[in-house]
C-alpha cells in the first residue's frame, strides 16, 4: 500500500519525552497489559504508540508543522491519554489522510507481548502479528483477538474463572503464607544461602545477599531487617 514517501520519524522524534513516558509506564499496573502475563521483552506502550504513529504520517513541511506534530506525539504517548477519544480520532484521521482513506496494514512478525500490535490497532490500522513462542501467541490472542471477538461478556468470564483459580490456589498454597500477627499476608519470600557468623559469641546464620534493599527510589525505601528471626 502506498503512503507518504518520507515519514515524520525519518525527520525527527521527541525521544526524551517519549522515553520519560515509557519509563513511567513500567510502574503502572492497573489497566496495563503487562498485568495479563509477564513477558521479559515487552515493549513500552508509550513508545510503541508514538513510533507507530510517527512512522505512518508524512514528514513535516515546515517548522510550524514540525512543532505541532511533535507536541501532538508527546501528548498522544501519555498513559492518561491512552483512551482519549479526541486524540485517538485525530491520530487515526492523520494516518488515513496519509493513505488515501484506507487503513494501512501493519505487520509485527515477532509481536511478543503484543505492545506494537495493540497500539497499531488503537491507531486504527489493519494489524497482523505473529510469534514462534506459543506463550506470546496466547498473550496476543488475549490482548488483541478475544476482546474484539467476545466483547464485554469476556469480562464476566475472566472474573469468574480468575476468582476460581485464586480460591483454589489459596487452598493449596495458603499454608505456606500464614498471616502475620497484624493480619497482613506475605506475598513472597526471598531465598538466600546462609553461613554461620564467625564470631563464637554469635554464630547466627547470615544470608549471603548483595544488599538488603527491596526497593529504593523516589526518596522512599524498604529494607529487610537484619535479624536472625527474620531469616529463620
Amino acid at each position: 500500500m502506498s503512503g507518504p514517501t518520507r515519514r515524520f520519524i525519518e525527520e525527527s522524534f521527541p525521544v526524551r519525552e517519549v522515553s520519560a513516558e515509557s519509563a513511567r509506564g513500567k510502574s503502572i499496573r492497573y489497566g496495563h497489559i503487562s498485568t495479563l502475563h509477564i513477558w521479559w521483552a515487552r515493549r513500552p506502550l508509550a513508545s510503541s504508540r508514538a513510533t507507530t504513529y510517527a512512522a505512518l504520517i508524512p514528514a513535516p513541511k515546515n517548522n510550524d508543522e514540525w512543532n505541532k506534530k511533535r507536541n501532538f506525539i508527546i501528548n498522544l504517548c501519555k498513559w492518561g491519554n491512552s483512551n482519549n477519544r479526541h486524540l485517538l480520532e485525530q491520530a487515526r484521521k492523520d494516518i488515513l489522510d496519509a493513505y488515501g482513506g484506507i487503513p494501512p496494514k501493519v505487520l509485527d512478525p515477532f509481536g511478543g507481548g503484543g505492545s506494537i500490535p495493540l497500539e497499531a490497532l488503537r491507531l486504527g490500522c489493519e494489524t497482523y502479528s505473529n510469534d514462534l513462542n506459543p506463550v506470546a501467541v496466547l498473550i496476543q490472542k488475549c490482548t488483541l483477538e478475544y476482546p474484539q471477538k467476545y466483547g464485554a461478556k469476556l469480562l464476566d468470564v475472566v472474573e469468574k474463572w480468575g476468582n476460581w483459580i485464586l480460591e483454589e490456589a489459596k487452598k493449596e498454597l495458603g499454608k505456606f503464607y500464614p498471616k502475620e500477627p497484624d493480619g497482613s499476608v506475605p506475598v513472597g519470600y526471598i531465598w538466600a544461602t546462609t553461613i554461620p557468623c564467625q564470631n563464637p559469641s554469635c554464630r547466627k546464620d547470615i544470608p549471603l545477599m548483595r544488599q538488603y534493599w527491596l526497593v529504593k527510589r523516589d526518596k522512599k525505601g524498604r529494607c529487610l531487617p537484619n535479624s536472625n528471626e527474620t531469616w529463620r
